[in-house]
């Protein structure tokens, strides 16, 4: 077995850690393996970074003969188990289990399961539908995020060379193992900015101006949408570029806009207990049965729910839930709910601030 162990010099913002936890918390994780199954392969490298006093340090520990993979193990649990929280990439649905199971199959005790798990790949996923990527895999994240790699080969590839190292021991396919590996756990610190977009779940939208558009529909009909432009209290490291239901949101730095469509006509609020009202068709409203025994008999009928309405002309923006009462449709059947942009509503700049982020969350969180 082989043990490699130096200091590191990389930008990390490490207060999006020690917003966490003290940095000395954290372990960076990734594994090399022979294959997928952890029955039938072995792990013939591991690398860790880890925070010391005097900076960011890298250890690797290396099967040189693929034979000492309990060895390698064994060294690596004695070094890990000192760190309450490991980071990884994807590392929940792989590099843990792997590296459990290994253990087990050498009787190594470890408490692995007792460890919190930070896993950037989970952290990241949520906001897929705002990056629009073709996929999610470490290299692609880091390419996004501008991390400078050029090391590229997966790990499926280095296994042919691990193999062809244990028969050979040719130092140029040591180095070229080292390096993936290397490579690997240190795009885990360049993927800690990914941290910044799980913030957005709670992040504070500042709107800064509200301004309602014109545009002519490709149909020609006049359509309003309503822009509200927003600052977020710190900056994505990628922008983003996203639309659900005809709402469409742009971040670019800590910058944003939001479009959403306007609409200004007339309105239905449907009553709950229908019962207790009559419509009456001259008027197109219904109206309480207390009221209604004034009105000629001729003139009303008993309500049903999908005319236990009253009309209201004004400006509506979109909600998807019960975001804001009362809400309003255009009919009973109808899915769609809206809610009336009043001139307090227009003037209320908390309000805007809250509503820009319930939008963005929809459209974050739309399939």
């Amino acid at each position: 077995m082989r043990i490699i162990s130096k200091p590191i010099d990389l930008p990390v913002p490490e207060d999006l850690l020690t917003n966490m936890r003290p940095l000395s918390d954290f372990l960076f994780l990734d594994i090399e393996t022979t294959g997928l199954s952890a029955e039938h392969n072995a792990v013939y490298l591991v690398g860790c970074v880890y925070r010391e006093p005097d900076g960011w340090n890298l250890i690797q520990w290396m099967d040189t003969t693929g034979n000492e993979e309990k060895e390698v193990l064994s060294s690596f649990w004695l070094f890990a188990s000192r760190y309450p929280v490991l980071v990884h990439y994807n590392g929940d649905r792989f590099d843990l289990p792997f590296l459990k199971k290994r253990m087990e199959a050498h009787a190594l005790p470890n408490s692995m399961d007792e460890m919190e798990s930070l896993d950037l790949y989970k952290v990241i996923l949520p906001c897929r539908r705002l990056l629009g990527l073709s996929d999610y895999k470490q290299q692609t994240m880091e390419s996004l995020l501008g991390s400078g790699r050029t090391e590229s080969e997966s790990g499926g590839d280095l296994v042919r060379v691990y193999k062809k190292y244990i028969v050979d021991s040719d130092p140029a396919l040591l180095s070229k193992l080292l390096a993936h590996n290397e490579a690997d756990v240190l795009g885990l610190l360049s993927l800690v900015p990914l941290l910044i977009y799980k913030d957005l779940e709670n992040a504070s939208f500042h709107v800064r101006r509200a301004q309602a558009n014109y545009y002519n529909d490709y149909d020609g009909s006049r359509k309003e949408e309503l822009f509200l432009f927003f600052r977020l209290s710190r900056a994505l490291p990628a922008p983003v570029y996203a639309s659900a239901d005809h709402c469409y949101v742009k971040i670019e730095g800590d910058e944003g806009i939001l479009k959403i469509p306007l609409y200004t006509e007339v309105m239905k609020y449907f009553y709950a207990n229908y019962k207790d009202y009559y419509f009456l068709p001259e008027e197109d409203m219904a109206v309480h049965k207390y009221l209604a025994s004034y009105v000629e008999k001729s003139h009303r009928i008993q309500a049903k729910p999908e005319t236990c309405y009253t009309r209201k002309a004004g400006s509506f923006l979109p909600q998807w839930d019960l975001y804001r009462t009362p809400f309003f449709k255009r009919a009973y059947a109808d899915k769609e709910l809206f809610f009336e942009f009043s001139d307090e509503c227009k003037k209320d700049r908390g309000f805007l601030s809250d509503y820009a982020f319930y939008v963005f969350t929809h459209i974050k969180n739309s399939k």
